[in-house]
């Protein structure tokens, strides 16, 4: 028989329902004030433990951001999708459960995309994190493009759909469309797609009614 999994204690458990609450409301302070702005004393005041507790389960602001970058990374739906995208044949469908990657990831942590750009401005480490973030997007990006490459509309090669795939999907554009415009993000994804599919195989988008 296989090892049984033990059950969380009460201990553990509040103990994970502290760090979470940290966690939030250290990404709602560096998501308003910035990173530099906000200290762990004020970290703790919003999580409302003692500051002792945020050095005790973090140790550092850096601490609390690489849990907050963890969580844009491990996202298995936006995952799942992306490999459906890879392994899907039909160029159009290929395209289409990519936007919806890209779409649940932002949802999710776009946010947290800006916090760490922000931070990396000032902090050389956290710098190094975010280049290995964006290193692993690009990388994804590069997979998908080659797997367009004998659908591609005539006179684009992989760079350019490399190019197009990673401009329309930057977090800014979905920050910009989302929270400055009002789009949903089901309309981000419908655009997105829509764009895909037009700027890569060259089908033109139907007519959007009002």
């Amino acid at each position: 028989m296989g090892d049984v999994k033990e059950r969380p204690t009460l201990r553990d458990e509040r103990a994970g329902v502290t760090r979470r609450r940290i966690a939030d409301a250290a990404r709602t302070l560096f998501r308003t004030r910035g990173y530099g702005a906000s200290t762990l004393q004020a970290v703790a005041q919003e999580a409302g433990v003692a500051v002792q507790t945020v050095y005790a389960v973090y140790g550092s602001k850096a601490g609390i951001l690489h849990e907050l970058r963890d969580t844009v990374l491990r996202q298995p739906a936006a995952e799942a999708l992306y490999e459906d995208a890879m392994r899907e044949p039909r160029a159009e469908r290929k395209l289409e459960l990519f936007a919806r990657s890209i779409r649940r990831r932002w949802e999710f942590g776009h946010d947290v995309v800006a916090i760490h750009r922000d931070a990396g401005a000032t902090d050389p480490s956290v710098r190094a994190e975010v280049e290995q973030v964006l290193d692993m997007r690009r990388n994804g990006i590069a997979r998908l493009a080659r797997s367009l490459e004998t659908e591609l509309t005539p006179g684009i090669d992989v760079a350019y759909a490399t190019a197009v795939l990673d401009a329309l999907t930057l977090p800014e554009v979905y920050a910009e469309l989302t929270d400055s415009q009002g789009w949903s993000a089901e309309q981000f994804e419908a655009w997105l797609a829509r764009c895909l599919k037009n700027q890569l195989l060259g089908i033109r988008p139907r007519a959007v009614r009002t």
